[in-house]
């Protein structure tokens, strides 16, 4: 594991953070709020180029993310095969703790959202346009009428 990736997979388990991005081995971005969120502000705000990420749970979605916003390594207690996919397929460096056959939602009676809104391209930067549009639809939606 390289210095940055052993950093963030520190700060991820000692500082109780859900996503941690290290490089040169200073914390360029951390949040402790769930879900993929986190990870599009941290491409958003260019700081995933050549970085070292520690994430809590990494699907699929967040494998695109990271490929797209050119990360170095990605450190996860839990990894979806598919994840894992993505992620050697882009040449991104992997460290899981558990690899399972997919993230599942909330409820755990199927697959995350996230992990069906990219399962139709292997191309980065269309899955994460459809994550984007994904959690548009959903904040936009009336609360009465949200999916749970």
């Amino acid at each position: 594991m390289s210095g940055d990736l052993k950093i963030a997979a520190q700060f991820l388990e000692e500082e109780g953070q859900s996503l941690v991005v290290v490089r040169d081995g200073r914390m360029l971005f951390s949040s402790r709020l769930q879900g993929i969120q986190p990870l599009l502000d941290a491409l958003d705000n260019n700081v995933l180029p050549g970085s070292a990420v520690a994430d809590k749970v990494f699907g699929r979605a967040a494998a695109m993310i990271t490929a797209l916003g050119q990360v170095n390594a990605v450190h996860s207690p839990l990894m979806s095969q598919e994840a894992v996919d993505v992620l050697s397929e882009a040449g991104i460096l992997y460290c899981a703790g558990k690899t399972v056959g997919q993230i599942l939602n909330k409820e755990g009676t199927g697959p995350c959202p996230m992990e069906i809104a990219t399962e139709f391209t292997v191309v980065p930067e269309k899955g994460v346009k459809a994550v984007r549009k994904l959690l548009k639809d959903l904040y936009s939606t009336p609360s009465h009428l949200q999916v749970h």
